[in-house]
């Protein structure tokens, strides 16, 4: 197979930038580490995972968080693969055209690929699956992917051509994206309500039992062969199954790890990160993720945040730099902006915009009428106190932040009433818009889908409601648009960096931290493990096998 690349004038530099410290690589595809004599892979053997999170939804082109989408790649394969920035190679489909106005994509399908059920991957198939993104029943949360997306035509049984209303130079990346990988018509229609946790896909694995809502069980797809180019082979996975138990707390994950209950986990806690990456029994993979950094939404919206001076106050009021060694010991640096410094687009300075400085915070309140009630220690104006709701997830990385933020918050007087809850819970808080502060974090490789699903004003009633802001400024919208429709990687950058610039100086977010995905795991019994681009950060689990000799 040919590796294909971006036109020169569609290039984008992308940089991945790796957690620092022993076991990290700076490589989009992490390799395993090897010795002199390079070992055979045996076929067989239970994956045993331990994951932070239960999931409901495995369709990834309907939903898709931090937990669930290294569970949907081993189910969907994507149209294109991009094994590193900017290097796309053939995937579902085998070649493809671009419109010299990045308008029209027509894809030529592999004529080998079937679905799980055995239905037969097509050009319908592909349209199947990308107008249900589209289609207002299914309430996707991936419509930001999808761009401008106009229609699809078949043009024959093994090709597809994608219109888009206006110019999306960046298509071709979502193209590589789980979000867009097709599923089974055939399926969709026969499991109806059972279609979220029965996902019918072409990867290399697909579903083969629930035991329990804790418990998930994935197994070989035996008729896999169109594996990518760039892994180690192309045919069905060595591993017979994989097992995900949902181990919600980091502690007890960490010690189903280091008792041989399970072979690998991801998210260690924060605190035994550095610990592991000295153990010789464990391989510590570690990769700053680019897109949108765990942040907290400040929703200008509603009283008391609509305010400049206080949303402002409450940035200037919390000290990111002590919040990150305090809360993840170093393990998650500090966030400065609306871009990861994993995001090709990142500004560096956003760095010096908010210093912690409490004299500034409460100066800006005095200025702005909120004088501090000396018996409470909260500040008031109008009879009204400065108090706001703070919607958060549960969960160590939800929740200790958000008590950090409370603490430093009321330093200045303000009542930061903390409400952590379930994520379908806090999830349809922030539809109702009933909250003041929101925590939010979304990974993408390019910048235009984390920045457009958190910022553009569409997404205050459409998408995934991710714009918690709530903020709807046309000039923010303007920019957002042009940076998906310029096809000059400079130029674009510049669009990002003006941006970045206008978000904070709005306030309209608390960064709290970058997403660094771990994943730790026995470095004798699990072989040949690698890691995909960032923004996915997805385990490739065709290629991994076990030495049962080691378990």
């Amino acid at each position: 197979m040919n590796h294909w690349k971006l036109p020169a004038f569609l290039v984008i530099f992308t940089v991945l930038i790796a957690a620092c410290g022993p076991g990290s690589s700076p490589a989009a595809v992490v390799p395993q580490p090897t010795s002199a004599v390079k070992q055979v892979a045996k076929p067989g053997g239970n994956l045993r995972y331990g994951s932070r999170a239960a999931v409901t939804m495995l369709d990834p082109s309907i939903h898709s968080s931090a937990p669930t989408g290294p569970i949907s790649d081993q189910l969907y394969d994507p149209l294109i693969w991009q094994p590193e920035p900017n290097k796309f190679v053939p995937g579902l489909a085998e070649s493809w055209e671009i419109s010299p106005d990045s308008k029209v994509y027509t894809l030529h399908l592999r004529k080998d690929v079937k679905f799980h059920d055995g239905t037969l991957l097509n050009a319908a198939a592909v349209k199947f699956s990308l107008d249900r993104i589209v289609d207002p029943k299914t309430k996707s949360l991936q419509v930001a992917a999808i761009g401008p997306y106009d229609k699809s035509e078949v043009v024959d049984e093994y090709t597809v051509k994608i219109t888009l209303k206006s110019t999306f130079p960046i298509f071709l990346n979502q193209l590589t994206t789980r979000a867009l990988s097709p599923s089974s018509p055939t399926a969709v229609a026969k499991l109806g309500d059972k279609w979220a946790r029965y996902s019918v896909g072409t990867g290399p694995f697909r579903v083969k039992a629930w035991p329990d809502d804790n418990t998930l069980v994935l197994e070989r797809n035996p008729d896999y062969k169109w594996g990518p180019s760039f892994l180690n082979h192309q045919g069905p996975a060595y591993l017979d199954t994989i097992t995900y138990k949902f181990i919600a707390e980091g502690s007890t994950r960490l010690i189903a790890l280091e008792s041989g209950e399970v072979d690998i986990i991801d998210e260690p806690p924060p605190e035994e990160a550095q610990r592991l990456k000295t153990d010789t029994r464990f391989r510590v993979d570690a990769v700053v993720i680019g897109g949108l950094p765990q942040v907290l939404n400040i929703n200008v919206s509603r009283p008391p945040t609509n305010e400049l001076a206080v949303r402002q106050a409450m940035l200037y009021a919390v000290d990111r730099k002590s919040m990150a060694k305090l809360i993840f010991f170093g393990a998650l640096p500090p966030a400065n902006g609306p871009f990861s410094s994993g995001s090709w687009a990142y500004w560096t300075g956003v760095e010096s915009m908010y210093n912690y400085d409490l004299a500034k915070a409460k100066k800006l309140l005095d200025d702005a009428g909120w004088i501090l009630n000396t018996k409470t220690g909260i500040r008031e104006k109008n009879g009204q106190p400065l108090r706001i709701r703070h919607v958060t997830s549960t969960g160590y990385n939800s929740e200790k932040p958000a008590t950090y933020v409370q603490a430093a918050l009321k330093e200045v007087g303000i009542d930061d009433v903390v409400e952590a809850m379930a994520y379908e819970a806090s999830a349809k808080r922030y539809a109702d818009n009933d909250f003041e502060l929101a925590r939010l974090g979304y990974t993408g490789f390019d910048p235009d889908g984390s920045i457009r699903v958190a910022f553009h004003s569409s997404q205050i009633t459409q998408g995934g409601l991710f714009n918690r802001s709530h903020i709807n400024d046309p000039k923010i919208d303007a920019l957002i648009d042009q940076g998906a429709a310029e096809t000059d990687a400079a130029k674009r950058k510049e669009i990002y960096r003006q941006l970045q610039q206008i978000i904070m100086d709005q306030a309209l977010i608390i960064p709290v931290n970058e997403q660094v995905l771990y994943q730790v795991f026995s470095v004798k019994a699990v072989q040949d493990f690698k890691t995909s681009t960032p923004g996915q950060g997805s385990p490739y689990l065709v290629d991994v096998w076990l030495d049962q000799a080691a378990k």
